[in-house]
């Protein structure tokens, strides 16, 4: 999955220890072996992960999952990363997408890198054969 983009969802920890989810979109990783996502800071999200950056984030897929645990980092708003911006843009080229990205909506006033710590990964219709993790 290296490389490619996709849609998943994010799951930071409440202060009760809950990990709600919301989407997350991501383009092709402008700093390699990290994830980002955006969000505004007023966000049960945003304020759950500036109390605990510990965060799950898993494909939307239950055929061909991965799921990563890391530590999530504020890199500040979206004008603050602008190579991010970039590689959401160059992922989302429809017309209609340009309103959910990160610099098109004021609102849209954190962005977030997800620095992995393990992974795992499989495919439904090949479980058995296809099941990895990382760190190994």
């Amino acid at each position: 999955m290296s490389g490619c983009a996709v849609t998943g969802w994010s799951g930071p920890r409440s202060p009760r220890g809950w990990p709600p989810r919301g989407t997350t979109g991501s383009g092709p990783p402008p700093r390699p072996g990290t994830l980002h996502l955006y969000s505004e800071r007023r966000t049960a999200k945003a304020r759950n992960i500036a109390a605990d950056p510990r965060v799950v984030v898993h494909l939307e897929s239950a055929d061909d999952v991965l799921i990563v645990r890391g530590t999530a980092e504020d890199l500040g708003t979206p004008a603050d990363v602008p190579e991010v911006v970039a590689a959401l843009a160059a992922k989302y080229t429809d017309p209609a997408d340009r309103p959910y990205l990160p610099d098109a909506d004021p609102d849209f006033d954190v962005v977030y890198a997800i620095r992995p710590h393990t992974a795992m990964a499989w495919r439904l219709d090949a479980y058995e054969a296809s099941q990895r993790r990382w760190p190994g």
